[in-house]
């Protein structure tokens, strides 16, 4: 891939006056996010699968879909750039391919730009996890085969992402509304949530429940600590996943 096409895929290219057309792949700041070649950097160290991670609030194909979702989400992000957001938010919708997941990971990489920009600008040393993804079926699935398989090498990875993510500054919990799992791993991702809620770090959850149903997914304290400081919002419609 030449360095112009690399730069177009730069996160940060919606923060730079003319875009990052004119860069090359060794801009420092590029390299940082977005790694080299497609390894490393802050943005692929977040878990965000190689589709997403060049998604913003201001290029997201959804955006035309959702104005009044994305004037909200404008607004909200604005808060990362001096590090105050100090409310969560609920996105769902009971159809799946609504767009719920690209915006929530569109605010996940504002969040890792926005932070890395203000950290630079106040000269400070910039922290490697500056947010993360945290997708509940693929931990499920990894889970669930280390568990059958005994392999306590893969087990004790999981355990060190669990705490990732538990610490991070800003995370998205993708497809929260988990049923048929064992308890101890509900307890896992519930303990995630509760560290989250008492240190007041900010999370993005995404659902195919409306929230109201959650009470049936986690105990009432829980449930109430998470709506308690929740913006809710409606993906509503139907799938649009494999319209051409």
């Amino acid at each position: 891939m030449n360095d112009i096409n690399e730069s177009k895929t730069c996160v940060l290219n919606d923060k730079r006056r003319g875009g990052c057309g004119t860069c090359d792949s060794h801009c420092a700041h590029r390299i940082a996010l977005n790694g080299y070649n497609g390894k490393g950097g802050r943005v692929a160290s977040a878990m965000i699968p190689n589709k997403y991670r060049h998604l913003t609030l201001a290029n997201s194909p959804v955006r035309a879909e959702r104005p009044k979702v994305y004037e909200f989400l404008d607004k909200y992000a604005e808060r990362f750039n001096d590090g105050t957001i100090d409310k969560n938010l609920y996105l769902w919708s009971r159809e799946p391919g609504t767009g719920k997941t690209t915006t929530s990971v569109a605010l996940l990489n504002e969040h890792i730009t926005r932070s890395y920009l203000r950290h630079i600008k106040n000269g400070e040393t910039v922290p490697q996890n500056l947010g993360m993804l945290f997708d509940i079926n693929e931990f499920q699935t990894a889970y669930n085969l280390a568990t059958m398989t005994r392999d306590n090498d893969k087990l004790d990875e999981l355990g060190t992402q669990l705490q990732r993510v538990s610490h991070s500054p800003f995370v998205v919990i993708d497809d929260i509304g988990i049923r048929d799992a064992t308890e101890a791993f509900k307890s896992y991702v519930h303990s995630v949530i509760n560290y989250r809620l008492t240190n007041g770090l900010p999370t993005v959850y995404t659902s195919n429940l409306p929230i109201d149903e959650m009470a049936d997914v986690f105990d009432d304290r829980l449930y109430d600590r998470i709506r308690d400081n929740c913006g809710v919002l409606h993906f509503d419609g139907k799938s649009k996943r494999g319209r051409v």
